[in-house]
């Protein structure tokens, strides 16, 4: 028996078990190899807060995508079966145990991953392909695959997201190996290693970041496109989570097992999805002045769902504060990529400069600018040198999302997923009382801007 027809064998004997673990899947997975993977925001910019950037400035942001190819994958654990399902295990079975060597015959002498750029739309702007090889690690860079594909005006501050396949599955076949996939924003300075240039920024794509931050990546299996029926017709599966010659050739991909589940296909469509992202700290008025706006900063919120969804044109969120207190507000999330800017609220109090953080261009130009409501603070607010007003000031909270089901088709499989993360920046202050009553600062924390995973609450029926 071949090595390939072992794969399919052991994948076939257990996609019952596949298809009823992902049923209930909730919650985002991104330690396992698959054979695609969503980098679900993905931007290069030459300037970071010009909504129509040159090419002569010296901030900017890119994104860098870190890709290794396993030689093999086990037989005895399968870590990624549910997102490998064609090409894992890769050596031997379980009734005929193989070693981690030789390596996957799909990857000798080597192989190549296909990526795929498109915007907020989910249309196709560029693709391009990587050589890799048994336990190969490669990058990504894409500020520099902009550089060198020609395409630094028409993507410069261009937001969008990635799906990466192998070649035998951009063809429309069966996936043949799986590999991982990492990726990181970075801000800082635009950097080239020609100092001879004339222009030392002009064409370079390149960012020494001095801030950073993780983007969570979702592996997804591939299989084989069905060419006998219109693209526009096929929909992502378990199976088969991303179809290579989707709508007007763009890819469809939709993480059903390693997202954060959007459906529950039983038929009645009434079902809301519930999810929670974090934000940073966020203006609390206590009385006139605020003094202290310049530590709190805004949150960049990145929801991607797997369609574009006009269910989610006008979706409803509660803003909590850390005292279990919110308010309600809106936001439109009927785009595939959908970036939220949520900013401090610099008229709930006297800020004495009067001014919200700078917003960078690519929100200008392609996401949403939001001071979302402040939940009001009933707490007293006797002031001791200023400790409660400070507490108060720097209070944390989150985002809470009520989001209808897109889709419900009643085959009670996974039919849509989303991705769902957050960017904050978060001052921790602990106030403590001593024995006389008063309350003093005993702590304070702060953790720079950091990735913080979506929450998923899981999907509440609203049928009678």
């Amino acid at each position: 028996m071949s090595i390939n027809f072992k794969k399919t064998a052991i994948a076939a004997g257990m996609f019952t078990a596949l298809a009823a673990t992902s049923m209930s899947a909730n919650a985002m997975r991104v330690t396992e190899a698959g054979e695609a993977n969503l980098v679900p925001f993905v931007i290069w910019t030459s300037d970071i807060f010009d909504p129509t950037p040159g090419l002569n400035s010296l901030f900017g942001l890119n994104t860098v995508v870190k890709i290794t190819v396993p030689m093999s994958v086990g037989n005895d654990v399968i870590p990624n079966f549910f997102t490998a399902y064609h090409t894992s295990p890769t050596n031997g079975s379980k009734a005929d145990p193989g070693k981690q060597s030789p390596a996957d015959p799909d990857l000798v002498p080597a192989n190549m991953i296909h990526w795929v750029f498109l915007n907020e739309h989910s249309e196709h702007l560029l693709n391009g392909t990587i050589t890799v090889t048994p336990d190969d690690v490669a990058v990504l860079d894409w500020g520099a695959a902009v550089r060198k594909k020609g395409k630094q005006t028409e993507l410069n501050g261009r937001p969008g997201y990635l799906v990466l396949v192998t070649e035998d599955g951009y063809k429309g076949n069966d996936a043949d190996f799986s590999f991982f996939a990492e990726a990181w924003l970075l801000a800082g300075v635009r950097s080239i290693l020609d100092p001879m240039q004339q222009d030392v920024h002009l064409n370079t794509g390149g960012v020494i970041g001095l801030i950073d931050a993780a983007i969570p990546v979702l592996p997804m299996s591939d299989g084989a496109d069905n060419y006998g029926t219109p693209a526009y017709t096929q929909a992502p599966s378990v199976k088969n989570s991303v179809i290579e010659a989707g709508t007007n050739g763009s890819v469809i991909a939709s993480p059903l097992v390693a997202g954060i589940r959007t459906n529950w296909s039983d038929g009645n469509g009434t079902d809301i999805g519930v999810v929670d992202v974090t934000l940073g700290n966020r203006n609390v008025p206590i009385g006139q002045f605020n003094a202290l706006n310049f530590l709190q900063f805004p949150t960049l919120a990145v929801i991607w769902n797997d369609r574009n969804a006009k269910a989610w044109s006008s979706v409803l969120v509660d803003v909590f504060n850390d005292s279990e207190q919110y308010c309600s507000d809106f936001l439109e999330l009927d785009h595939q990529l959908n970036l939220v800017w949520v900013q401090t609220d610099v008229t709930a109090g006297n800020n004495p400069f009067g001014l919200a953080w700078p917003v960078p261009g690519f929100i200008q130009a392609w996401g949403q600018d939001r001071a979302l409501c402040v939940p009001s603070d009933d707490t007293p607010l006797p002031v001791q040198n200023g400790n409660i007003a400070l507490e108060k000031l720097l209070s944390g909270g989150f985002l809470k999302m009520y989001l209808p089901e897109p889709i419900d088709t009643g085959i009670f499989e996974p039919e849509s997923a989303m991705a769902a993360f957050s960017i904050p920046l978060q001052v921790l202050v602990t106030v403590e009382t001593d024995a006389a009553g008063d309350r003093h600062f005993t702590d304070i924390s702060a953790v720079p801007f950091s990735t913080a995973l979506g929450h998923a609450r899981g999907m509440f029926s609203q049928a009678p």
